[in-house]
């Protein structure tokens, strides 16, 4: 049992509470809570109703549990941990990776700059190692940890590293981010106790053969002492199996998404034990729901003097990144990423700790619209984000510098290219795509409180929701159907229009409109993709973008695009897109629009260009940047 109350109660009134409590039998424990409110927990049922304070309780929540705090029911919103700059738990990916122990300094920077360079967000790796053999690499200690803080301060990476016992987790603490709690320790209940006192997050890593509720009880432990920064992490299990180092139990995300309200983060490098596993499993584990893989890389496995056989080489880890990032979208998620041309981390922080102006956002719609999401999923929760009422005006917005970005939709994967904003491409010369992400769009029937189905009347929504549910429009009847300028405006104007009226909407507008959401993914079909570009003025071409987007015109004789595309050919560089559009201001010309992938540093790739505007009567480059969808196999 649990009760939330609406304030932080002072020793005397604990004291008083606990005494009157166990007068009547019932032993009770007193958690305070975000230093705001006390939490009063207890294993039995007590009438809480005759003890406490009526000005006192907030909410009584009744649990047959012993894990009480680390249940769903205490935090229906979930947990999101941060961890430095990167939060674990929210509506992004985060990878976790680094060796398995500090060898050297010369080891783990090279293994940070590749993980910072790939995409990865926090650096792993053990100074205190504990081994089943008391004659294996015990880890460097002390002097592993201030090579962590070195490396933390070179690339920028918050660190992660593990406490063995209760006498050194302060240590931990002192240099770390993050502390791990290892497998072989996840029922030192001591050690539990002091990490839970220590205020740190701690990633809680399940034993080899404990089941999803010792993992949980395990993590009451350190909420117990109002600790509530913690991360599970499953990692295996030891069965009859023998082909893999452990049985990585994939079921146990689900399991805990439902029980608990903590963040779960996946380690398949000890799931199994290979290499050539991790990275199939880390995107299964992406696909159950998890909200982050721990992975480990490694320069020179077979010469690491830990786990080597399971560590991921560096081109391995580049593979499975880009993996990730096809994953997290096809599960309506995003790998948190730093790539925006490198002008704007992710974060918000460079790697050297400077701080860059504050990103400013422009986007279709208001907050609800797919744009808006796509823009805090870019750019990170504290973004400034600037409402347009139309694509132009994000263009606008950029020009102009009241904007540092602007982000547009190109094209879906149901109805094709939005030829407007290719067309605003060119009108607006100053900007430059310089990244894209894909969204996941699941378009939502809303209905205003007390309208069934067969009494709707009018119906809202973006032409291009309209477009992407054909076939569920098909099935109503005497329905006016009213375009409006974007997703969150449909759920708006339903809200406002009152009894009778509906939206073609997204999840977040929907609930912002107190709307009830009555049919779920109405689209024509679930592999409803949206591609988004992010549009600045400030341009910087860098050697890891692998997708450039140029337009060019050619003259009108037989063979001309036949001989355009042989530029590419002749290179083997592959096209990505290629599509025509009139030459606005010229009648019956075209332009043609490609993207492909490579970019603009390498000097191959600059030859490319040279020819093609040889071959051109126009020739414009629009931005090179990371190519977000792009499943290597």
């Amino acid at each position: 049992m649990i009760v939330i109350g609406n304030h932080v109660l002072d020793e005397k009134e604990k004291r008083e509470l606990q005494e009157s409590l166990r007068h009547r039998g019932f032993v009770v424990h007193f958690v305070d809570f975000d230093g705001k409110k006390t939490v009063v927990v207890s294993e039995r049922t007590f009438p809480a109703s005759e003890v406490l304070p009526a000005s006192f309780v907030e909410r009584v929540i009744d649990l047959e549990t012993s894990f009480q705090l680390a249940h769903r029911a205490f935090l229906p919103q979930g947990t999101v941990v941060r961890v430095g700059d990167v939060a674990i738990g929210g509506e992004t990916v985060v990878v976790i990776a680094g060796p398995c122990a500090v060898e050297s300094q010369d080891q783990l920077f090279r293994t940070a700059e590749v993980v910072r360079r790939f995409g990865g967000h926090i650096l792993r790796g053990g100074a205190f190692k504990p081994r089943t053999s008391p004659y294996s690499f015990q880890g460097l200690g002390e002097a592993g940890l201030e090579i962590l803080a070195r490396a933390r301060e070179r690339f920028g990476l918050p660190v992660v590293t593990e406490a063995t016992s209760p006498e050194n987790a302060e240590l931990v603490a002192a240099y770390a981010d993050m502390i791990q709690i290892g497998a072989r320790n996840m029922q030192n209940f001591e050690l539990l106790k002091k990490v839970g006192m220590l205020r740190k997050p701690v990633l809680l890593k399940r034993g080899m053969s404990a089941t999803v509720e010792d993992l949980l009880l395990a993590a009451e432990y350190i909420l117990s002492l109002g600790n509530f920064q913690v991360v599970l992490c499953e990692r295996g299990i030891r069965t009859i199996e023998r082909f893999t180092r452990n049985t990585l139990d994939l079921t146990a995300i689900p399991v805990v998404k439902e029980l608990s309200h903590l963040p779960i983060v996946v380690d398949p490098s000890h799931g199994t034990g290979l290499r050539e596993k991790v990275i199939p499993m880390a995107r299964a584990a992406v696909a159950c729901g998890a909200d982050g893989v721990m992975v480990e890389v490694h320069p020179e496995p077979e010469r690491a003097l830990s786990d080597g056989p399971q560590s991921l080489r560096f081109e391995q880890f580049r593979k499975l990144m880009r993996d990730l990032e096809v994953i997290s979208v096809l599960v309506g998620r995003e790998l948190k990423r730093e790539d925006i041309a490198g002008t704007v981390p992710y974060s918000g922080r460079t790697a050297g700790g400077s701080n860059p102006e504050k990103p400013r956002v422009a986007f279709l719609g208001e907050q609800g619209s797919f744009s808006s999401q796509v823009a805090r999923r870019s750019f990170g929760e504290d973004v400034e984000l600037l409402p347009c009422q139309n694509f132009r005006e994000v263009f606008e917005q950029v020009v102009s510098n009241k904007a540092t970005h602007g982000v547009v939709p190109l094209e879906n994967t149901i109805t094709g290219s939005i030829h407007h904003n290719f067309d605003l491409l060119l009108e607006f010369p100053e900007t430059f795509i310089v990244g894209e992400r894909f969204i996941r769009v699941s378009q939502h029937l809303g209905l205003y409180p007390g309208t069934a189905k067969d009494t709707l009347r009018v119906l809202f929504a973006h032409p291009q929701g309209f477009a992407q549910c054909g076939k569920f429009l098909e099935r109503l009847r005497g329905v006016r159907i009213i375009n409006v300028g974007s997703t969150e405006e449909a759920a708006r104007r339903t809200a406002e229009f009152g009894p009778g009226s509906g939206c073609i909407s997204s999840d977040e507008a929907i609930a912002k409109y107190g709307l009830e959401k009555v049919e779920e993914d109405i689209e024509d079909n679930p592999r409803n993709f949206t591609r988004f570009i992010i549009i600045a003025t400030r341009f910087e071409p860098l050697p890891e973008h692998d997708k450039v987007s140029c337009v060019f015109a050619l003259r009108n004789y037989p063979g001309a695009l036949y001989e355009a595309l042989g530029v590419f050919a002749r290179r083997g560089v592959n096209l990505l897109k290629l599509e025509s559009r009139p030459f606005i201001g010229r009648p019956w010309e075209y332009l043609f629009y490609v993207d492909w992938e490579g970019n603009l540093v390498e000097e191959k790739y600059q030859q490319l260009l040279e020819e093609l505007k040889t071959r051109s009567t126009f020739l414009r480059v629009l931005g090179s940047y990371r190519n977000a969808w792009k499943l290597e196999v």
